[in-house]
């Protein structure tokens, strides 16, 4: 049982670390979460506590796993990755090529996901396109550069789909992304708290889908702003179409099913750091 003590600690660091904005709602889910991870008792859960507020790298990572949702799967809401992939192509018709980001890649189902539609549209396996994936927690991140998956988390994909874009790995029931999909997707450790992001743009459709509920409204209303500002001027903002812009709204256009355009107004403007890949 996490005390109202550890509780009140919990949401403290969950905002000063990640934006997240817990709620008592959250508490169960977070005991839960805790047990799975091996601080389920009170000594352990104030140790952890402890050595994140002191700073502590490892600390820090495992209560960021601790805090983050990384409930995604392959192919959720598919008419938005049409729509982000048609969008793309047009655009590399005008540039030469097409930058897409996927912010909060979790374990890479969705850049994944967006990866194949690419191939799928162009009908080539090298479209002229690259995705950048980000997310906050390093161990997702670790899941999603390995590629491999079992079958409950690859049940979403029809029969074609694994025939064109899935290896055989050797061990049983479970498949591996094929090298034409892996070759489109960069994966970047990224927390969309963080006052630098290790990214630049512009990019011509960035997907933020299932993060912008969890940060606290200030984080919130930062992030979208800063996303505006990376976006190319006829990009695309995709969310969860149960998901909202909140007073961040006047950066964007809204459109159907969680797509918005980029309004042709000034965004403040944002410079990125670039920081070493972790992909293949």
């Amino acid at each position: 049982m996490i005390s109202n003590q550890q509780f009140d600690r919990t949401k403290r660091l969950a905002l000063s670390l990640a934006g997240i904005e817990l709620s008592e709602r959250h508490r169960e889910l977070l005991e839960g979460r805790s047990r799975r991870l091996g601080v389920g008792d009170s000594t352990g859960l104030d140790s952890l506590l402890s050595a994140a507020e002191e700073g502590e790298t490892t600390a820090r990572r495992k209560l960021v796993c601790l805090l983050t949702t990384k409930f995604t799967g392959f192919f959720r809401h598919p008419r938005q990755l049409e729509i982000a992939a048609e969008h793309a192509l047009r655009a590399a018709d005008h540039r030469g090529r097409a930058r897409l980001w996927s912010a909060g890649a979790a374990t890479g189902e969705e850049p994944y996901s967006l990866a194949m539609t690419l191939i799928e549209l162009s009908r080539r396996d090298d479209p002229p396109a690259s995705i950048l994936a980000t997310d906050i927690d390093l161990d997702a991140l670790a899941v999603a550069q390995q590629g491999e998956y079992g079958e409950a988390a690859l049940g979403g994909l029809q029969p074609g789909r694994r025939e064109n874009f899935l290896c055989q790995t050797g061990v049983a029931r479970r498949s591996s992304i094929a090298p034409a999909v892996r070759r489109l997707v960069e994966f970047r450790l990224l927390n969309l708290a963080s006052a630098v992001w290790p990214v630049t743009g512009p990019f011509d459709v960035a997907l933020c889908r299932n993060v912008l509920m969890y940060l606290e409204a200030g984080h919130r209303y930062a992030v979208l702003e800063r996303m505006a500002s990376l976006l190319a001027p006829d990009g695309l903002l995709m969310i969860d179409p149960t998901e909202h812009l909140g007073k961040a709204g006047h950066w964007f256009t809204a459109g159907v099913d969680g797509v918005y355009s980029r309004r042709t107004i000034a965004c403040p403007r944002y410079t990125g750091t670039p920081a070493p890949s972790i992909s293949n």
